[in-house]
């Protein structure tokens, strides 16, 4: 297997797509749909449209489908998931052409499905070529490009978890990738004007800076580096409420409540989520406040309950007066 998938920058690099028609699956939803099929150089014989990535779900429509030798997810994250676990159950070929950049869905050998609702990570599937298509990313909303920047810049409040869980627990730590994985958000820093433009440049540093990410990450072992209590806000916003948020935004914001309660340069973080253009406001990304106030305080029983790794959430007395502090200035 490849250690990494065939890396392709383009604006024509669908009509260069090679499949088979009878031999192979596309996976995708119907905007993206829209967007690539008319570019395609012939119709696949079998297209599966991702309603939901509960595990039943796709377990169900993998047992419907025949035999195929090639699976090609089209779209964003849940659309490169889907494609993912296919490829992983039934042991395919497998093609990624992202829509999106705005979840690191693309890079990664992990598929995030939901069981009863939480999310899981399993299976292990390496796609052989991840095709960056710029025509298409183009077309999709800057919103949903830019929010991808969160994934790089998760790093910030995460490793400051980790090295907690290190100093709790005697948790596994690498110096050395702390060092490389904060230089990764500097360099994110360093084109965030360029994300913020979704210009061709940008697309290609963030898609770039998520290889780097997850490369760090398979070096170490796990995902402790990029994902810690910003994640986790965001799995228990998605369990308390049981709305679909734009991943990047919501990770965003719980970076900033993250960073202000780990005192770890919220300043800084607000200002440069602003300059990539993410947003994070909970009226901007459709959360209420009242409903932001009871994850917070329900998010130790979360974490507890979820037997999530250690992080300055289980540090922490969520009390009504610490929650209104966090929460200053938000709207």
């Amino acid at each position: 297997m490849r250690e990494h998938p065939e890396l392709r920058f383009g604006a024509d690099l669908i009509e260069g797509l090679d499949i088979n028609p009878s031999t192979t699956v596309i996976a995708t939803m119907e905007l993206p749909w829209k967007l690539v099929a008319p570019r395609l150089r012939c119709r696949p014989d079998h297209i599966v449209f991702v309603q939901d990535m509960e595990r039943s779900h796709l377990d169900e429509t993998e047992g419907k489908l025949p035999d195929f030798g090639v699976v090609v997810g089209v779209g964003g994250g849940s659309c490169m998931d889907f494609a993912k676990y296919l490829a992983w159950k039934r042991g395919s070929r497998l093609i990624l052409v992202p829509s999106i950049v705005s979840v690191d869905a693309c890079v990664t050998h992990l598929v995030a499905v939901r069981e009863d609702g939480r999310v899981r990570n399993i299976g292990h599937a390496q796609a052989e070529s991840l095709l960056i298509d710029f025509t298409l990313i183009s077309a999709a909303p800057a919103r949903l490009n830019r929010a991808g920047a969160a994934d790089i810049l998760s790093i910030h409040t995460a490793s400051f978890d980790w090295l907690l869980g290190h100093q709790k627990h005697a948790e596994k730590y690498d110096a050395s990738i702390a060092r490389r994985c904060s230089n990764v958000v500097n360099e994110l820093e360093d084109c965030a004007a360029e994300i913020q433009a979704v210009s061709h440049t940008g697309i290609r540093r963030l898609v770039e800076l998520f290889e780097t990410e997850n490369d760090l990450c398979l070096e170490l072992g796990n995902y402790r580096p990029e994902e810690g209590s910003e994640h986790f806000f965001a799995y228990n916003t998605e369990h308390v409420t049981g709305k679909h948020f734009i991943h990047g935004e919501l990770v965003s914001l719980g970076m900033l409540l993250m960073a202000r309660l780990q005192k770890n340069k919220p300043d800084w973080l607000k200002v440069l989520l602003d300059t990539l253009g993410v947003l994070y406001q909970p009226s901007d990304i459709g959360l209420e406040m009242a409903e932001l106030r009871h994850i917070l305080m329900s998010l130790p029983d979360y974490c507890r309950a979820e037997n999530l790794p250690h992080t300055i959430i289980d540090e922490t007395d969520f009390s009504p007066t610490l929650v209104d502090a966090l929460t200053a200035g938000l709207r």
